[in-house]
C-alpha cells in the first residue's frame, strides 16, 4: 500500500511495482488524520490481507524561525511525528495478528543536530527518534521491530529543491542516493529473526 497526498507520485510509484511483478494498491490520505489512518489499516486488512511492515517518512517545510508561519509548524509536526504516531498505533494489532512485524521510520540528520531554517522539521525528527526508541521498548518483546534509520542529505525533490538543482549546484558536497535509504530498510528488514537493529545512520560517502 502506498499512502501520501499527492495520487499522481504514488501512481508513478506503483507501476514501477508492477513492473517488476509486484501489487500495489494506492491511497491518497493524510496520515495526520486519525479516521484515515484507521481506514488505511482496514483496507490493507480487507485487500491485501494483512499488515507486514510500515514504512513512514515525511515532509520538510524549511524557513527561519522568526517569519516561520504557524500552520507550517503545525503541518510538519503533524506529518513527521503525529503521523508515525497514528500509523505506529493504527498498525499495531494487524502485526500482532501476523505475528509480529516491522515498523520503519525515516528520520533525518537533523534529528540529531539542529541546523539554520529547519527548526521545525529538526523538532518533528528529534521527536520522531524518542518516539521510535519509546515504541520499541514496549513492543519488541512481541515480534515487532522497531527501528529508525536517520539519513543525510539525500538527491530528491524534497523541501522544494529538485533533485537536478541540487546535483548541478552541489560543488563537492555529497548527497546519498534514493536507492541508498531503500537499500538500508531492505537490510533490516532481511535481518535474522534473532538480530534487532533499533537505529542506523547513513550517511554520504
Amino acid at each position: 500500500m502506498l499512502v501520501g497526498r499527492t495520487r499522481e507520485r504514488l501512481e508513478e510509484t506503483a507501476r514501477l511495482v508492477e513492473e517488476i511483478g509486484g501489487t500495489a494498491l494506492v491511497v491518497a490520505a493524510d496520515v495526520s488524520d486519525e479516521a484515515a489512518v484507521a481506514g488505511l489499516v482496514e483496507r490493507a486488512t480487507a485487500e491485501l490481507g494483512g499488515v507486514d511492515v510500515l514504512v513512514a517518512a515525511g515532509v520538510g517545510l524549511y524557513g527561519p524561525v522568526e517569519s516561520y508561519p504557524l500552520a507550517a509548524w503545525q503541518a510538519t509536526l503533524a506529518v513527521n511525528l503525529t503521523g508515525v504516531f497514528l500509523c505506529s498505533r493504527a498498525v499495531l494489532s494487524a502485526l500482532r495478528a501476523r505475528g509480529g512485524g516491522a515498523i520503519l521510520a525515516i528520520a533525518s540528520g537533523a534529528g540529531k543536530q539542529g541546523y539554520p531554517n529547519l527548526a521545525a522539521y529538526a523538532a518533528s525528527k528529534f521527536g520522531l527518534i524518542g518516539f521510535m526508541q519509546s515504541l520499541a521498548a514496549e513492543v519488541g518483546n512481541e515480534g515487532i521491530k522497531v527501528s529508525t534509520i536517520v539519513p543525510g542529505s539525500i538527491l530528491t525533490d524534497f523541501a522544494g529543491g529538485s533533485a537536478a538543482s541540487k546535483r548541478s549546484q552541489s560543488e563537492g558536497k555529497r548527497y546519498l542516493e534514493p536507492e541508498d535509504v531503500a537499500e538500508a530498510a531492505l537490510y533490516l528488514l532481511r535481518q535474522p529473526a534473532r538480530a534487532w537493529t533499533q537505529e542506523m545512520n547513513l550517511w554520504p560517502f
